[in-house]
């Protein structure tokens, strides 16, 4: 039985706005060497808007499911995802940086199922990338890949639906 949710950030939770990739790379760049201000910072995180279908979806997943996002990003951006997008409200978040392990590897995945107390054979994970179906697979969770936001929020509603019997 699946009860919970790891979700990737960027990819599947949120997006980046539109803008010039160049200017974001540049602060991404500056914000991993610690060379970035605090408004650098928040300049880059707010660079991102939330996908509205899923986060619309949030409260009425947790009452179903344990939610977390796993993430591969700065540290430095953490306080300020949960400051301008809430997400804290509906999930725990695992930062790579911060545990000192990143995805792909399998030791990321478990940390997050052991923060929000399932085994990993209990959890749906969904990601953009498409390199990690075999990590999290050998874990018996089962995978979604976003190839795109509304393909992906598909295959999760229709898993949701057809597989978990869930009209949510």
């Amino acid at each position: 039985m699946k009860k919970a949710i790891l979700f990737d950030w960027n990819g599947v939770l949120v997006r980046e706005r539109i803008q010039d990739n160049h200017d974001r790379n540049e602060l991404y760049n500056k914000v991993l060497k610690n060379t970035a201000t605090q408004d650098e910072v928040k300049l880059l995180v707010l660079s991102f808007e939330k996908y509205e279908p899923l986060w619309d979806m949030l409260p009425k997943l947790t009452k179903h499911f344990k939610l977390c996002v796993v993430n591969n990003g700065p540290k430095a951006t953490m306080d300020y995802w949960d400051e301008y997008y809430e997400y804290s409200r509906f999930m725990k978040f695992v930062n790579s940086e911060e545990v000192g392990i990143a995805k792909p590897n399998p030791e990321i995945y478990r940390i997050a199922c052991e923060l929000i107390g399932v085994n990993t054979d209990e959890v749906i994970y969904m990601d953009d990338s498409c390199g990690f179906p075999a990590e999290t697979e050998a874990l018996n969770m089962k995978f979604i890949h976003w190839v795109t936001f509304e393909a992906g929020f598909e295959k999760f509603r229709h898993y949701l639906r057809e597989v978990l019997e869930l009209d949510i």
